[in-house]
């Protein structure tokens, strides 16, 4: 039940003596000015950043005022928008506070959509801003929040110059985030200046929304969280009981089911007064989750602007709240416009024929337009239509349809025209070739595919890599490389909004049919581990899962005891039937068979999450925490032997390997080589490249070779460590390395070798096919998703997985 504080529900006629005076009224001729014809608003809450009160039946107000005011603002209430802004600065010169309100009919009803931008930290203009604009317009957004780290002192100016109202077409509300407490008479008086107040309050569809701050950052707040809490109880007073309650703040106030606020002498319980989500930013992560005990949803995205810290994709969310909470949410990935490939049929080498049908697969994205429909159209040689087929969607991007081939004949060439059309009537028309090849099946051989690490022995041919299959799992994947074990392929999906579509699914390795899925708590992100029947995975809110490989059954589940971020994300491993899986305080090693916890690490904690794939090295376990150290743990008890933060080891994103005795891994721009007894430098190359992506180096009998951030792939002779050769690829479509952005052309998937072949999938939605010595392009097929999973190579099969949650088979000829 909400907690009722004594508040003072004051009227023009009953406030004698007060010091703020002011109107909020409707502004008829949209001049932001009260005209005297214009018709004041009854039972509006206004404040002073302490007080709360209502306007009076002509919508008067006047306000006491206390020690350190320097704002009045109102709480804009659902079905309006501000003419103005939503504050206004306390200056002697000022005899009256009006605000002027303007019907909105995109925050009326009984939901509203928002959008949630976050951890922009620039002050460059790109498309990004275009893309929340244009999205806004064509989506009925009611306003949009950003939930801090604008950042420092450019980036401050910048957002308040390009980034608002007026610029966007809707509502902007910011948070304060700790880089935009900067240096000043007090830390928050450049976001003063240029935002207003660092907390307040407004309504929207049937929800009371509250914007609150840091509680600190790289300067001292003048503010403090008693007077926070002051407010925050007036203005919760002040509020329908009823109306559920969102908070927006730059970080997550308590991973725990309790959201209660506590300063030196004063508390308030938020579980108590209909909180339902609690939405912020800070970490550069996409994570969501919903307490089991309370309803309450932890909301979080990653930047709009480029890749999270932990190689998260760059989104922004569209969140819709109704009368319950939170609705659905929707990430959507920036900068892409009009994407669309269509993978199969293309060119020879990606054509599908199944049953009589040409299996049509195509990738579409825009992330300014939603896709209403979607259809292919074939012609022959001549330009007669002789086949037609809608699409279905199986996931944001992927899209899948099929036409018959009895009016085609094999190793003739045909078109492919496919039509998009957009919920806003827009269509998007493009065609490609194809020739329908013969058909010819393929089985899987006995050995056990291996990971992208692994160096396959092969004659070298001038063949080529041919689609044999591609099947939709029904989620997205990001790092879940495909996994080969008894005669099956797995893989695990993610669900960053609503944990809906993330789970474990086995597929067939020789058709691509599905033949189980298990749907899990969370996302799961990274590869799965086996182990004598069992396929393994952990998820984002620390969930392990042991899973009979046969049938998906659950053999056993473990709460690794996950009580504050970050979210799990890497990889865990089996080794001699151990499995190693969770981070910091949770990071243990659990029998695999039983789940039984053989230790837990007690030797530290903190930091970000890490993308990597913990790596055995001998006897020693190599994990890490990004932003924090690279770490050595003994494995058979856990005790921390080693770690390491400097020259650049304390950015970790990518997966070590062991070879010859030797750890080889990468920090933020170098590679390492080193002792995994001790954490010592063997050797060092020094790069000009940036190394922070989920890869992990290949090491051959000739190269180093090392996927990058923004220029593809390098490779260095292995003896004098010298740079032999770069492949750059095209730009990613969807930026995921820290901190990157338009014009990186990023590598997150490990390189596998065939021959002296090497093979790998890139950001750019393309897979390579290029010559081990040179770095020359053999083959490059449009895949049309970004790739961040590693390839597994079985032979001469290779399986990939892209983002869009397409799984595919491929053949070396």
């Amino acid at each position: 039940m909400r907690l009722i504080f004594t508040v003072v529900f004051a009227f023009l006629a009953s406030a004698a003596g007060a010091q703020y005076k002011g109107k909020v009224f409707l502004d008829e001729n949209k001049n932001k000015t009260w005209d005297a014809q214009e018709k004041g608003m009854k039972g509006i809450s206004v404040s002073d950043g302490q007080n709360v009160l209502k306007t009076d039946a002509n919508g008067n107000f006047s306000l006491p005022g206390h020690s350190k005011n320097r704002f009045i603002f109102v709480t804009v209430p659902a079905g309006y928008k501000l003419a103005a802004k939503h504050y206004l600065k306390i200056e002697d010169k000022v005899a009256a506070y009006n605000f002027g309100l303007l019907p909105d009919p995109t925050t009326a009803g009984p939901s509203v959509k928002m959008l949630q931008i976050t951890d922009t930290e620039t002050d460059k203009y790109n498309d990004w801003i275009a893309n929340l604009k244009n999205f806004s317009k064509k989506q009925d957004v009611g306003f949009i929040v950003h939930t801090g780290d604008i950042c420092y002192e450019k980036g401050l100016n910048f957002h308040a110059n390009q980034v608002t109202p007026e610029a966007l077409g809707k509502q902007v509300f910011y948070c304060i985030g700790n880089h935009d407490l900067v240096k000043g008479a007090y830390g928050e008086e450049l976001f003063e200046n240029l935002f207003g107040p660092v907390y307040y309050s407004f309504d929207a569809g049937p929800a009371h929304f509250i914007v609150t701050p840091m509680r600190s950052g790289d300067v001292q707040p003048s503010y403090t969280v008693d007077e926070v809490i002051s407010w925050m109880k007036n203005d919760l007073a002040a509020t329908d009981k009823n109306k559920p309650v969102i908070i927006f703040n730059h970080d997550l106030l308590t991973y725990s089911d309790q959201f209660v606020l506590k300063g030196k002498n004063d508390s308030i319980n938020l579980n108590e007064n209909n909180l339902k989500a609690w939405v912020y930013g800070h970490w550069h992560n996409n994570f969501v989750r919903k307490s089991d005990k309370t309803g309450i949803q932890y909301v979080s995205s990653a930047a709009l602007s480029m890749g999270g810290i932990d190689n998260s994709a760059g989104q922004f969310l569209s969140i819709e709240i109704d009368k319950d909470g939170v609705k659905e949410i929707k990430p959507h990935y920036t900068y892409l416009h009009d994407h669309l490939v269509v993978n199969t049929p293309n060119g020879s080498n990606m054509v599908l024929v199944k049953e009589g049908n040409l299996m049509i697969s195509a990738n579409i994205y825009d992330t300014e337009n939603m896709v209403k429909s979607a259809k292919s159209i074939i012609y022959d040689e001549k330009g007669n239509q002789i086949a037609t087929s809608p699409l279905a969607a199986n996931t944001d991007w992927s899209w899948y349809g099929k036409v018959p081939v009895a009016k085609m004949t094999k190793g003739k060439s045909f078109t492919i025209q496919t039509e998009v059309t957009y919920q806003d009537g827009r269509v998007h028309i493009q065609k490609q070739g194809f020739t329908l090849p013969s058909n010819s099946n393929w089985g899987l051989s006995p050995s056990s595919a291996t990971s992208g690490t692994s160096k396959v022995a092969a004659d070298d041919k001038s063949g080529s890599l041919i689609l044999k299959w591609v099947n939709n799992i029904k989620g997205s994947i990001w790092k879940g490389s495909p996994t080969l074990a008894e005669g099956k392929l797995f893989t695990a999906s993610i669900d960053d909004a609503n944990n809906l579509l993330c789970g474990i699914t086995a597929l067939d390795p020789a058709t691509g049919k599905i033949l189980w899925h298990y749907k899990t708590r969370n996302s799961i992100k990274h590869a799965l581990a086996y182990d004598k029947g069992l396929i393994l995975g952990t998820d984002m809110e620390g969930f392990t899962y042991a899973l009979k490989a046969s049938d998906g059954t659950l053999i056993w589940k473990k709460d690794l005891g996950m009580k504050s971020l970050p979210g799990y994300i890497s990889g865990g491993i089996v080794d001699k039937g151990v499995y190693y899986t969770g981070y910091g305080s949770y990071l243990q090693a659990l029998d695999a068979a039983t789940g039984k916890t053989i230790w837990i690490n007690k030797d530290w904690n903190g930091g970000e999450g890490t993308p990597e794939k913990m790596t055995m090295a001998g006897e020693v376990l190599i994990t890490g925490s990004n932003w924090q150290s690279l770490f050595g743990h003994d494995r058979k008890t856990g005790k921390l032997l080693w770690k390491r933060s400097d020259e650049g080891l304390r950015f970790r994103s990518s997966t070590g390997i062991y070879e010859a005795g030797k750890l080889y891994i990468t920090g933020l721009n170098a590679i390492f080589i080193l002792d995994p007894l001790t954490g010592k430098n063997i050797n060092k190359i020094e790069g000009t490249y940036d190394f922070k992506v989920m890869a992990a180096p290949l090491i051959t009998d000739k190269y180093l070779i090392m996927p990058t951030s923004t220029d593809g792939v390098v490779a260095y002779d292995l003896k004098t460590l010298k740079e032999v050769w770069n492949r750059p690829t095209g730009n990613a479509l969807v930026y995921s390395a820290p901190y990157t952005g338009p014009g990186a052309a990023t590598v997150e998937s490990t390189v596998v070798k065939y021959g002296n072949q090497l093979l790998f999938a890139a950001s750019d939605g393309h897979l390579y096919r290029i010559h081990e010595d040179s770095g020359k392009v053999m083959q490059k097929l449009n895949i049309g998703a970004p790739v961040f999973a590693d390839a597994a190579l079985n032979g001469k099969r290779l399986f990939l997985a892209d983002f869009a949650g397409n799984v595919y088979g491929f053949e070396l000829n």
